[in-house]
């Protein structure tokens, strides 16, 4: 037994050997893999509350020369579990071996988004739900992008690729419960990360919406993803209705790279991605952290063989005065012709469009750090910068479309072609720390930009028929902008110890945002009509995207100012609260206040109920107020199939609207209600069940089309779009504050480690069920009537976009084995019902059924460095239901009017459940140093 004076003695002499000039001792040892036993190579070892450190060699080794004292040890990797070790030197060498356990986070495991305490809570002790994704389970899906990867282990994160849908083509919409792109907000360590340029306004999830795109943020970057799967506006702001995304970047020592080479079943659509990351030790001060991401996204193909008119339009409406024996038989000559030059020109009806993925090339990189300056500031940084080139098809124009080719330059029709260069940066610096007693404090401010130009390639300006062959074939048109600069100021104590509580934290900050939209007009000859007395007249401008016109052209900016106070205590051991709110105000259009109670309640240690009431908003974006242009749209006619249609998108506040009676637009406004159980009965289970009902007021669409006609509302539509000076466009659509929804829904994560004799087996099962439903009628106009306005602003295919389009349920059952050197990961998704709508005949509304797709990966440490995967997304080659054929008018009728467009579509472009490209299979080498 020690007794006291003798340790004094001890402590005496061991610091009187520190002043020793050059007396110094070995620290060694060798770092490993705790399953496998075999050596880390890299591994930061520092000796904390110093400058001292090193990194172990290739066969995991480390030496440090430490003089006598007591110190703390800290072993640091990337994909581990950090650990500090204290250690004693005297008059010996020592010797300090550590096997580091490797970082297994599940979808059960939280971390800080979601509250602004300094208290450590796991999920089954916060208010609310948060998924945490770490990197390595990304990596497992077998993915390239995030949007693909959160998709695969997010139950109730939804994002499905689009086509033919112009720039939606190349940039995923993400959902969270069924809600749109837009009522979710992504932050990027911790702070708003700016909107996207792109507005979707073609047929998609999402149409009307202006999302975030998470693809311009390199894989290779990403620490991990937290999901915040609760309304949040009164914590982080606008757009947090149906929850918030926060990208944690990495900023380890340390270095790992990967590389992706993979190709569908039906051997398109090849992908090959290379990231890689290095972690630089910045002296004593912390670490800087670099990536560098590039993707190379090969298109695919899924369309069905065309059955409709080449060069002779034999699907031709009935004539006022024509029996239906007469027309039949005017459409049967009329197809015979047409069959009869098909044969003679060669023409193929194989694969005339372009149905699937757009091809993409992506490049990106990263810079992530965070510098100890004082003892008590900190200074960090982030930048991301992304480039982006796409390309992506539109309807094929064939011969008989008079009005849209010129038969000279294409006397066979052709596939006009989108092509996009999507700029993207990011910068964020702030600085913090902590003054006084224990008042935390922080100042940052992040600019974020990104750009979408669009380039028109293999098209036509019909109106130049007059060139012939000479002809235009290539145009510019146009480049869309969003830029952001938000400022926060923030300061938060807890005051827990003080009034005899565990915690009792209060945070307040204050925020200044600038928006800022762009739209800078295309060439001349992407928009102008150049022969407006032609008969008939042809289409103006480029066909597939005509150009953004100068009356389009727009730069608007706004400005945001917000404040917030954000309380969280633990009110005894089994109660904790938690309540915020948030006020803002728009320059634009004024204010909202959001405010959230949250509480916990602790029964027992492995049993909790946690609930939450909060109202949010979403203000309407700066591009839903000023965005405008002509495009061209294809509408489903009753008699005539898919056809093309000039769509004007005007303004908010421009006099078309005012003249359609369109209002200002205005804020959606939510009321959020959750109720939740946390249970882990045992220390290697854990389980959370929670429900939730969102209800959203004045929700914010793009209209369906106002069009010209002889009967409804359409001689009104002509004389307003007449008297506008808008005599080309056939339609007109605007953004208003038109419908009310209620989505109600179960999010389910339920997680198990299983320590086996071999290895270590993670189970996981993560659902979510959810539906949306519109409530009440549409908003009407003042100026037309509301018995047929209503259907145009909001007709039956809208409806179903917001209640269907999405699935209506989403299961994951996964396992992951590890043993030594290999390790197995499996996964079975199964996704729920989709439906899509006719915009006025239910005959030909579609429901697609539920469909379980399967993953499966195994792996293997092929050297200390080196870990291979072979893998296979939708294992057994799984496709949703095809979109039914149905014969119109009568039975051998050469027409097949239906949603497949003539047979083109074999599957649904309008209700995605989890795209239609097949079975992919790949291989992944991933190494750390």
């Amino acid at each position: 037994m020690n007794h006291p004076h003798q340790l004094t003695i001890c402590a005496v002499f061991l610091a009187l050997l520190a002043f020793i000039p050059g007396y110094t001792q070995s620290l060694q040892g060798k770092v490993t893999d705790s399953q496998s036993g075999e050596p880390l190579p890299g591994v930061s070892v520092v000796v904390q509350s110093s400058n001292q450190g090193v990194s172990t060699d290739a066969q995991g080794n480390y030496t440090l020369n430490l003089a006598a004292g007591t110190y703390q040890i800290q072993f640091s990797y990337v994909g581990y579990d950090a650990q500090t070790r204290n250690v004693t030197i005297a008059s010996t060498d020592v010797t300090l071996n550590v096997g580091l356990v490797e970082n297994i986070q599940t979808l059960s495991d939280v971390v800080i988004v979601g509250s602004r305490s300094t208290q450590v809570r796991s999920s089954v002790e916060t208010v609310a739900p948060v998924d945490v994704i770490s990197a390595r389970e990304l990596q497992t899906t077998g993915q390239i992008e995030p949007t693909q990867m959160i998709n695969l282990v997010a139950p109730s994160f939804n994002s499905a690729r689009q086509t033919i849908a112009d720039g939606t083509d190349h940039i995923d919409p993400a959902t969270l419960r069924g809600l749109g792109p837009d009522q979710v907000l992504v932050l990027v360590n911790g702070k708003r990360r700016h909107n996207q340029a792109l507005v979707n306004v073609n047929g998609t999830v999402g149409r009307g919406s202006v999302g975030t795109d998470l693809n311009t943020i390199p894989t290779s970057a990403i620490d991990r993803i937290e999901v915040l799967r609760e309304g949040a506006a009164s914590q982080y702001g606008s757009d947090a209705i149906s929850g918030v995304v926060n990208v944690v970047l990495k900023k380890d020592t340390g270095t790992t790279a990967n590389l992706h080479v993979g190709q569908f079943y039906e051997r398109d659509g090849s992908n090959a991605q290379f990231g890689a990351y290095h972690g630089f030790k910045i002296g004593k001060l912390g670490v800087i952290g670099a990536a560098v991401d590039v993707r190379f996204r090969e298109g695919t193909n899924r369309a069905g063989t065309y059955t409709g008119p080449v060069y002779v339009n034999w699907n031709a409406a009935r004539g006022a005065n024509e029996t239906e024996a007469d027309w039949l038989a005017r459409r049967q000559n009329l197809y015979l012709q047409d069959e009869a030059l098909i044969e003679e020109r060669g023409f193929s009806r194989e694969n005339n469009m372009q149905i699937g993925n757009s091809a993409v090339n992506n490049f990106g990189g990263m810079l992530n750090g965070e510098l100890q300056v004082t003892p008590k500031t900190q200074v960090y940084f982030s930048s991301i910068l992304n480039h982006r080139k796409g390309q992506a098809a539109g309807f094929y124009r064939y011969p008989f479309q008079t009005t849209q080719v010129i038969p000279e330059l294409y006397p066979n029709g052709f596939l006009p072609e989108i092509h996009s260069t999507i700029w993207d940066l990011s910068f964020l610096a702030g600085v913090g720390g902590e003054i006084g007693n224990g008042w935390r404090w922080d100042v940052s401010s992040v600019f974020g930009g990104n750009s979408f130009r669009f380039d028109v390639e293999n098209s036509n300006n019909a109106s130049q028929f007059a060139r012939g062959a000479n002809a235009q074939t290539e145009f510019y048109a146009g480049t869309i902008k969003f830029n952001q600069n938000t400022t926060d100021v923030g300061i938060s104590k807890d005051f827990g110890k003080a009034i005899g509580l565990t915690s009792f934290n209060i945070a307040a900050g204050l925020s200044y945002r600038l928006d800022n939209y762009e739209i800078e007009p295309g060439e001349e000859a992407s928009y102008r009509n150049y022969d407006l007395n032609a008969s008939p007249l042809r289409a103006g401008g480029a066909q597939v995207f005509p150009g953004f016109q100068p009356e389009n052209a727009v730069n608007e900016s706004r400005n945001v100012f917000a404040g917030y106070l954000d309380i969280e205590t633990d009110i005894t051991e089994k109660l904790l609260l938690n309540a915020a709110g948030r006020y803002e105000n728009y320059s634009d259009f004024g204010g909202n206040l959001a405010g959230k109670l949250s509480a916990r309640y602790k029964f027992a240690d492995f049993l909790s109920l946690r609930g939450t009431l909060s109202n949010g908003f979403r203000a309407p974006s700066i591009h839903q107020r000023y965005f405008s242009a002509i495009s061209t749209v294809f509408v489903s006619v009753a008699g005539q199939g898919l056809q093309p249609r000039q769509q004007g998108t005007f303004p908010n506040g421009s006099p078309v609207a005012q003249a359609f009676g369109i209002p200002s637009l205005t804020a959606e406004k939510s009321i959020n209600y959750s109720l939740g159980i946390t249970s882990q009965p045992v220390s290697n289970l854990s389980i959370t069940l929670d429900a939730y009902q969102i209800d959203i007021d004045d929700r914010i669409v793009l209209t369906g089309q106002f069009a010209r006609g002889t009967s409804g509302i359409g001689p009104q539509v002509a004389q307003i779009l007449d008297a506008a000076g808008q005599t080309e466009v056939n339609a007109a659509v605007f953004f208003t504050n038109a419908v009310s929804t209620r989505t109600q829904g179960i999010d389910v994560v339920i997680s198990n480690d299983i320590t086996m004799p071999t290895g270590i087996l993670t189970l996981t099962l993560a659902g979510n069920i959810n539906q949306t439903k519109v409530q009440g009628e549409p908003k009407v106009s003042e100026t037309l009537p509301a018995d047929v306005f209503g259907n145009a602003l909001f007709n039956r295919q809208e409806r179903s976009r917001l209640e269907w389009s999405q699935p209506r349920n989403k299961f994951t059952f996964g396992a992951n084995y590890r043993a030594g050197k290999f390790g197995a990961n499996a996964r079975i998704t199964n996704y729920g019902v989709v439906k899509a709508f006719d915009i006025s005949n239910p005959a030909l509304d579609e429901t697609y059924r539920p469909k379980a797709l399967t993953d499966l990966s195994v792996s293997y440490q092929v050297t200390k460095f080196l870990q291979a995967t072979l893998g296979a997304n939708n294992l057994f080659n799984v496709y949703p239901d095809e979109i039914q054929v149905r014969q119109y008018p009568t039975p051998g009728d050469p027409t097949n009017l239906d949603n497949s467009s003539f047979g083109r579509f074999v599957y649904s472009r309008a209700a995605t459940q989890f795209g239609f490209n097949g079975g992919y299979y790949f291989v992944n080498l991933s190494a750390r140093f």
